[in-house]
């Protein structure tokens, strides 16, 4: 899993290996060590939710979506799923789960797990 934070927007990428995790066990974390500490990142799948939710908790941030909703994106051809969940300021944290598909260009990055991109192999 890939986590992009930028200003009230977290975007996270999910490769086939994270995608499988769901499905196979109803989440999928990952865990980033800072000195003695980590940082835990999770997203489950909840049947008894009706939007998603997230909770920041100690070093740990926990996304929770309904299934139906990342069933939606995990299932199908569908590339992400987006929306935004209210902060007790009145301000909005805006969500995006999206599949994490190979890059077109070469870098430096391990992506086997990734989807194949659906642009690769056409021109700009």
């Amino acid at each position: 899993m890939k986590i992009r934070i930028r200003g009230n927007s977290i975007r996270y990428r999910l490769d086939q290996a994270d995608v499988a995790a769901v499905q196979e066990t109803g989440k999928v974390e990952e865990h980033t060590q800072i000195g003695a500490k980590a940082l835990h990142f999770c997203i489950r799948s909840r049947g008894d939710l009706a939007a998603p939710a997230i909770q920041l908790e100690n070093a740990g941030l926990h996304l929770g979506i309904p299934v139906n909703m990342l069933d939606g994106l995990l299932g199908t051809e569908e590339t992400g799923i987006q929306f935004s969940i209210p902060n007790a300021d009145g301000s909005m944290l805006k969500i995006l789960v999206e599949k994490d598909f190979k890059c077109v260009t070469v870098r430096d990055e391990d992506d086997s797990h990734a989807f194949e991109n659906p642009n690769a192999g056409q021109n700009c």
